[in-house]
């Protein structure tokens, strides 16, 4: 329940799209849609089908079909979000588009991408007060010249990170922004088998990574110096995940999990020993500090959005993107030096422990109330 005992928000959260597979910006988004809830608000998440608000000469065909999309997502997805646990009374909402009228009214509606940022910022005063929760510097998904103009919208920005906030006060927004890092749920992300125990007898170390098709992820360098590595360590065993089917140029020797449960994510983190990161640009390292909470030892390209957790040589070691040479490089030093990768998987995970959900969501209230 609300502890402020303050009257309830009515929230709607606006994604750019649905999602039927895990996305970590997607979760954050869902994540704060369930403690919201629980805390007494009225939470709406709402998912377009399209980002078009000009129509288009088959207007009433669009609707049908948006009609029958939704239908459909709800019959294939019981829960319809079938990779994330959303809460009964979190309403979930599939619409043909962003225009105003689609959409719920609210005490406080909040954009989560860049394209969303544009539509909440022309609704008018029925549809809340306008935020926009910045998770990333999206360049990567549409022009950068559009993406500034994003950050520019006369809307409250959260960023999640130090650097995104220093991008918001270079692009003068300091005044309209906060920082709020997405929390981190202890309860699922933890020690199950401790660092000392993860080397089996007579089975080599093991490395942990995500894969994904976005080459700014980096997967290509992560297998690139995991190969160099094996070159070295002959017995290196690793184990990669990700939402999409096996990349068909994946090593034989690489293990892959698509789209792991909750439970197979913990699973997989604490058989590792190290989590490689090998990202170009990232918002939040998500993946990486679900890794450490596990006890694994981090080696990360320095994609700036680790800055909050991954201090090279005390909490991880740190290495310039791009360069997988000097990733295989941190990752061997981690595998060979014992005391090393104990002693900053010990820090790394006390590092990261701060980062809690409930002290998040006391934030964000506090910041949705303003």
């Amino acid at each position: 329940m609300n502890p402020t005992n303050a009257a309830p928000l009515r929230i709607t959260f606006v994604l750019p799209m649905f999602l039927a597979a895990p996305s970590g910006g997607f979760k954050v988004v869902y994540e704060y849609a369930n403690r919201l809830h629980r805390r007494g608000h009225i939470v709406t998440v709402v998912h377009p089908r399209t980002l078009d608000l000009q129509g288009s000469a088959n207007g009433w065909r669009d609707m049908v079909k948006s009609y029958l999309w939704a239908w459909k997502l709800r019959w294939q997805h019981r829960p319809l979000i079938g990779w994330f646990r959303l809460d009964p009374g979190v309403r979930v909402r599939l619409v043909r588009d962003l225009r105003e009228s689609l959409l719920p009214d609210a005490d406080v509606i909040v954009a989560t991408a860049f394209q969303t940022a544009f539509p909440v910022a022309g609704y008018g005063g029925r549809k809340g007060r306008g935020y926009y929760l910045i998770q990333s510097y999206e360049d990567w998904m549409g022009e950068e010249t559009r993406v500034r103009e994003s950050w520019q919208l006369p809307l409250r920005k959260i960023v999640v990170s130090r650097w995104l906030e220093r991008r918001a006060h270079e692009l003068g927004e300091g005044a309209r922004t906060v920082r709020i890092p997405p929390g981190l749920d202890r309860d699922q992300f933890r020690v199950l088998r401790p660092a000392a125990t993860r080397q089996r007898p007579r089975v080599g170390p093991r490395v942990g990574m995500l894969a994904h098709p976005l080459a700014i992820k980096g997967t290509a360098d992560g297998v690139a110096a995991l190969e160099q590595v094996r070159q070295r360590i002959p017995a290196l065993e690793a184990v990669l995940f990700g939402t999409t089917p096996r990349p068909a140029d994946l090593p034989e020797w690489i293990e892959y999990e698509q789209s792991p449960s909750p439970a197979a994510l913990v699973d997989l983190y604490n058989s590792c020993q190290v989590f490689l990161h090998p990202s170009h640009l990232e918002g939040w390292g998500l993946p990486a500090v679900e890794a450490m909470a596990c006890g694994c030892a981090l080696a990360a390209a320095h994609n700036e959005g680790v800055d909050d957790f991954a201090e090279d040589g005390v909490t991880a070691l740190v290495v310039p993107i791009r360069a997988p040479e000097r990733l295989a490089e941190a990752v061997e030093r981690l595998l060979t030096e014992e005391a090393l990768r104990h002693r900053l998987a010990a820090a790394g995970r006390e590092r990261v422990a701060q980062f809690d959900w409930s002290a998040t969501v006391d934030l964000m209230e506090e910041t949705l109330r303003a």
